[in-house]
């Protein structure tokens, strides 16, 4: 019996010795990248940005007092000559105020003769005369007020111009200093306005140069300043509006063509240059490059794109970024995934 176990044992031992090994599974081949220097550099780069020819005088015109529009004398998009009447009230109630006002001073007239002559034959008093005097005064100058206001119920063109924009219509009661007509004055120069994002806004101050060009005037470049920057948002748009001056032109221009603007900051800033090819899963403003780590992983940086050129991106500085990023491969790398750099 012993034997026979023994005998079994062996065979066993024999039949196991005898299979073939497993095949090991091949190790996985690790990604292979190029990489490419990062271009440090301080510079100004422009903002693109576009916005409207607009006259560089507008005035808002309106009624010295409120009442009812009796007639609007011109449309939007007219042009107009200085002096010329625009709008005007229904001078019913005016009228009679002026009437009334002018009634009320002849007879503090009158009164104040009287009892100058009695002052004068000691019937009178002193007092009395001066009260007299300062009612006077008084009718006086509220005879003038009316006559002022009668003069202003109409609205005159303060120059030539253009009208940019009507603001009422006839019958309407309209108060007193509400805009009628945006007016804008011609042959005083011409300015641009335009909408800032906020990343923009905080770049631009006035002063900054701006290189101009029009759809009226393809191929033509224009130049301007920025006069005015806005310190508050549209509620509308968003946008913060800013203000440029264009700079004297033989061409002929109208209110209301479109200008695309390329304005350079006076400021400098730090920017990083990265090819194309480094840029992956870009989505608007915000992008990612890999950059590789001491330990020879793929390593994902969010960064901040600021402009687009040719084969080259423009990043916001960021420290997270080292001196070379990865170019061929980066599109089908994985964050923390090693890499053999490839010269």
């Amino acid at each position: 019996m012993k034997k026979s176990c023994l005998l079994i044992a062996v065979v066993l031992c024999t039949f196991l010795s005898c299979r073939p090994k497993p095949a090991e599974e091949p190790a996985a081949e690790m990604a292979r990248v190029k990489v490419t220097g990062v271009r440090h550099e301080k510079m100004s780069l422009p903002v693109n940005a576009s916005g409207l020819v607009v006259p560089s005088r507008e005035i808002k015109l309106s009624f010295k007092t409120g009442g009812v529009i009796a007639g609007i004398l011109v449309a939007e998009g007219d042009k107009v000559s200085r002096g010329e009447i625009l709008a005007t009230l229904n001078l019913s109630e005016i009228e009679a105020q002026v009437r009334q006002a002018a009634q009320g001073y002849e007879k503090s007239l009158r009164d104040h003769n009287r009892v100058r002559n009695l002052y004068a034959d000691s019937v009178a008093t002193l007092e009395q005369l001066q009260n007299t005097e300062t009612a006077m005064n008084v009718s006086k100058a509220v005879l003038e007020m009316a006559t002022f206001n009668l003069q202003h119920s109409r609205i005159v063109a303060p120059d030539n111009g253009i009208i940019l924009k009507q603001l009422a219509e006839a019958n309407e009661v309209i108060g007193p200093g509400y805009p009628v007509f945006l007016f804008g004055a011609s042959g005083k120069g011409w300015k641009i306005r335009t909408g800032l994002a906020d990343r923009d806004f905080v770049r631009i101050s006035p002063g900054d140069s701006a290189r101009v060009t029009l759809d009226a005037y393809p191929g033509i470049e224009f130049k301007a300043i920025v006069s005015q920057v806005g310190e508050s948002a549209n509620p509308y748009t968003g946008t913060y509006e800013a203000e440029l001056d264009l700079q004297h032109s033989d061409y002929k221009l109208a209110t209301g063509f479109v200008a695309k603007l390329e304005i350079f900051p006076g400021k400098k800033e730090d920017y990083l240059y990265v090819p194309v090819q480094a840029l992956v899963e870009a989505d608007g403003n915000n992008g990612f490059v890999y950059t590789v780590s001491d330990s020879m992983k793929a390593k994902k940086i969010r960064v901040n794109i600021v402009r687009i050129y040719e084969s080259s991106v423009a990043l916001s500085r960021d420290p997270g970024i080292s001196d070379k990023v990865i170019t061929e491969g980066a599109a089908f790398l994985s964050d923390g995934e090693p890499v053999i750099i490839v010269e």
